[in-house]
């Protein structure tokens, strides 16, 4: 026997004023059973307990009255062996949901995308070829959206389509897929950058849609970057830096001192680079 069941205690309580000898049995000596050892240091009726021996969890033999008289330390570390698997097992499952988290929020935006990309594939949507509906589509702040529409319109007196939210959205779809539909039907994107703009969490959403969208599409030439403020590359998104010399960037003119520093000029190289081919533009900064 290597140790006595609950039920096997039960009839032996029964038997009376008995006495044992257990002398000779392959006892155990485990977490097993635990309850058997409490009940032999209880019990009077084992004769021969100071010759009983048993083997431990190591393979060892050792007389199982010394287990016994230590048996409140062999009860901690039988718990500490249940606790400490469990214990490292929820540990490591914070530490992956932790570091998922992390994921998660640094590529958010790609993820949304992709996730939007999988729906709009489940609803048949047919990816556009490559004639495009608008010429640029324009990314910026609400709040410059006084400047922004006065930008609009002396680009499109120019002969350029260019894509606005608030006349050329659908009504009934999700932003983010105005948004997805918007960059498929336009040779360009032109993020309109401002103090605002770079507070804006959607402005975020939208730069890393089109960093994700040209990347997997192999259109990593559509961004045009308009720098309305002065604001240093330094103080740019980790997005933006991560695309900088990818980009054509083009200054507005609020420096009186720099030389060709006015709106035609400012114009006029917007009017070449959205002539641009696609794969023919380079990093140009001007």
């Amino acid at each position: 026997m290597t140790h006595f069941v609950d039920d096997d205690i039960d009839q032996i309580e029964k038997l009376g004023e008995v006495e044992l000898l257990l002398k000779g049995n392959p006892f155990q000596c485990s977490c097993k059973t635990i309850q058997f050892l409490k009940w032999l240091g209880k019990s009077e009726r084992v004769r021969d307990i100071l010759d009983v021996t048993c083997v431990t969890d190591t393979a060892s033999r050792t007389f199982i009255s010394e287990v016994i008289s230590n048996l409140k330390t062999f009860e901690i570390s039988c718990k500490t062996k249940f606790w400490m698997p469990f214990a490292v097992s929820i540990t490591s499952i914070i530490i992956l949901a932790m570091i998922l988290t992390v994921v998660f929020f640094q590529y958010k935006y790609a993820i949304e995308y992709f996730l939007l990309r999988f729906k709009m594939k489940m609803k048949n949507y047919n990816e556009l070829q490559q004639e495009y509906t608008y010429d640029a589509f324009i990314s910026y702040s609400h709040t410059d959206s006084v400047w922004v529409k006065q930008f609009h319109d002396k680009v499109n007196s120019m002969g350029f389509e260019l894509c606005l939210d608030a006349k050329d959205f659908i009504g009934g779809k999700s932003i983010a897929e105005n948004v997805t539909n918007t960059i498929d039907s336009s040779r360009k994107v032109i993020f309109i950058i401002t103090d605002d703009f770079l507070k804006s969490t959607w402005g975020s959403n939208e730069m890393e849609m089109t960093r994700v969208h040209a990347f997997q599409k192999g259109r990593e030439d559509i961004v045009i970057i308009v720098v309305k403020d002065k604001i240093k590359v330094s103080d740019m998104p980790e997005i933006l830096k991560s695309i900088w010399f990818k980009i054509i960037c083009i200054q507005w003119p609020n420096d009186d001192n720099l030389p060709y520093n006015t709106d035609e000029h400012f114009y006029e190289k917007l009017k070449i680079s959205l002539q641009q081919n696609e794969k023919s533009a380079g990093n140009v900064v001007i």
